[in-house]
């Protein structure tokens, strides 16, 4: 035993150094090992790979004298593109890519797909089809990225780990969370064929998608109430600015037709029509709060992070 330290101490150091081993390997930018999941405090007793059920916030009503200060900072995730591969394009890409932040550093996951149900990556213009976060994520300071992705590499062959990838993501201040949900009534057509895209007044040129009927994975098929199947339904806002959505809807020569609107923090309802397409869009809107739950205890003098 070391010398100062009591049974339990020791007993915790062991514990979370065996853990941190498991994910531990070597990186060949860095040249030298690093721990490439999360342990910033002592991890003995913590289930890295539970997912987190944070509710979203409260919902937002505009009143005036709203206090700011109890708004938390939030990113948008734009997109994680495939930047580069060691083997000849296409090439078959499962695994998954999760978030952790401060409510309670579980798994909050972006893309997440079997190897049973990999995504054809065809060229390093490619993106991952992304189908999170479920919920707007919050404080930028503690808030983590863990990338666990293979390529198939064939029968009898061990899958290969890929890790060159460049997530494109965008700091929101103050932050709304919109969800955003779509019914389509479409003169009796079952499919919905087109793209749905959100961003908001800091990020114009770097637009969410939502929703990409040619994407990979994507379920076209409208629900019994018309109902869209959106990839992805939340975009982080800033308060008191504004939420953009671009609609295209392909006819039957895949021509598109374009409308694009925008709503305020205070408008939760839209209907257009896009050729002779009816669309609704329903946006509730959530307080990103600043909530700095006890996720930790303290066991003889040492920061566990605890179940």
């Amino acid at each position: 035993m070391q010398q100062g330290l009591s049974r339990e101490k020791v007993v915790l150091r062991i514990l979370h150094m065996v853990l941190v081993r498991e994910f531990t390997d070597d990186d060949p930018k860095q040249k030298r090992c690093l721990p490439y999941r999360y342990q910033q405090f002592n991890i003995a007793f913590f289930d890295l790979d539970k997912e987190s059920k944070v509710e979203h916030g409260p919902l937002y009503r505009y009143r005036h004298g709203f206090n700011l200060r109890e708004l938390d900072e939030s990113i948008n995730v734009i997109s994680i593109k495939v930047t580069e591969s060691d083997v000849p394009y296409p090439i078959n890409i499962y695994g998954t890519v999760l978030a952790r932040d401060q409510y309670d550093y579980r798994c909050v996951y972006l893309f997440k797909r079997g190897r049973d149900d990999p995504q054809l990556i065809s060229s390093p213009d490619d993106m991952l089809t992304l189908t999170g976060p479920y919920r707007a994520l919050a404080g930028i300071s503690s808030m983590f990225f863990e990338f666990n992705l293979k390529i198939i590499k064939g029968e009898g062959r061990v899958d290969q780990d890929f890790s060159k990838v460049e997530l494109a993501y965008i700091p929101v201040i103050s932050a709304l969370e919109a969800f955003i949900g779509v019914n389509v009534f479409l003169d009796g057509k079952f499919d919905f064929m087109g793209k749905i895209s959100a961003w908001t007044t800091q990020t114009e040129e770097s637009k969410i998608i939502l929703y990409d009927s040619e994407a990979a994975g994507t379920r076209t098929t409208l629900g019994d109430d018309g109902a869209v199947f959106l990839t992805r339904r939340v975009v982080a806002v800033p308060h008191k600015e504004f939420l953009f959505i671009d609609v295209s809807v392909y006819d039957g020569n895949r021509e598109s037709i374009c409308h694009k609107f925008v709503r305020s923090n205070s408008f939760e309802e839209y209907c257009c029509k896009v050729g002779p397409n009816e669309l609704e869009f329903h946006i509730t809107w959530k307080q990103v709060r600043k909530r700095y739950p006890e996720l930790c205890k303290y066991i003889s003098g040492t920061k566990v992070l605890w179940e």
